[in-house]
């Protein structure tokens, strides 16, 4: 039907700077990088699922699904070690507050 529109069949490592990334996104893809990252932290601290998804107010299967990608991720693993972190994971994407 579409012969041109596929998904690519190779992977290609591109880095993409945090600004651009920005401006390629939309502003609720932006705000759930920010939450997977916030969840991702509260992960490595050891919180419970239920009460990561009440902190950063989503539902608890993306907070599964953020933990699995946490799992099997060796980079992921690596990132979000505490000793890695310093005192908070904040400084990347700006803070992730509960808005009221």
């Amino acid at each position: 039907m579409y012969p041109y529109v596929s998904k690519p069949s190779t992977d290609h490592s591109v880095t993409v700077p945090i600004e651009i990334l920005k401006e390629l996104l939309t502003p609720s893809e932006w705000r759930m990088v920010k939450a997977r990252f916030y969840i991702m932290d509260l992960l490595s601290e050891g919180s419970s699922i239920r009460s990561i998804a009440e902190r950063a107010q989503v539902g608890t299967d993306t907070v599964v699904r953020s933990a699995r990608k946490l799992e099997d991720s060796s980079k992921l693993r690596e990132f979000f070690k505490k000793e890695n972190m310093g005192s908070s994971s904040k400084w990347i994407f700006g803070s992730v507050k509960n808005e009221e």
